[in-house]
């Protein structure tokens, strides 16, 4: 499931992913049409699948915020140092926010899910800035397949 920040971020990192043998997909809540634009806009290449209904979001069990789940102090002072490192990676302080979309209170997570279909790993946003680190889901990867080599 997907949060705009996190699946930069998991775009960032898919190499190491590749390299552990693991395939990585987001799933998002709009159209097709505006996953091409997400993808086309942040220049992420994974998978975007597309859930209108947010049926894998209910599925999943991930929540719906309160108001202070998406704009509560944590969220903003955790936005901003986000924000800011990602445009000092990116080489610039500008920021691009885009019109939010679909059920703006949505909230959602990283599952981790072995190749018998059993989840593996879950963890499901408590608040709008609450997204695994990326070496926490790589770990949990490889647990799966203990076999690939660790990446860069």
């Amino acid at each position: 499931m997907f949060c705009r920040d996190h699946a930069v971020q998991l775009h960032r990192d898919r190499r190491k992913f590749e390299a552990a043998d693991v395939g990585l997909a987001v799933i998002g809540q709009g159209t097709p049409e505006q996953a091409a634009d997400f993808r086309r806009a942040q220049g992420v290449d994974l998978p975007l699948l597309v859930d209108p209904d947010r049926r894998s979001y209910e599925a999943a069990g991930a929540k719906v915020a309160v108001l202070s789940e998406l704009i509560g102090p944590r969220v903003i002072v955790r936005g901003i140092q986000r924000t800011v490192a990602s445009r000092i990676h990116q080489g610039s302080i500008v920021v691009h926010q885009g019109r939010i979309m679909n059920h703006a209170a949505q909230l959602g997570g990283v599952l981790v899910v072995a190749p018998d279909g059993s989840v593996r790993y879950a963890h499901l946003s408590e608040d709008a800035s609450d997204n695994p680190p990326n070496a926490e889901v790589l770990a949990a990867a490889r647990a799966i397949r203990p076999h690939a080599e660790p990446g860069p």
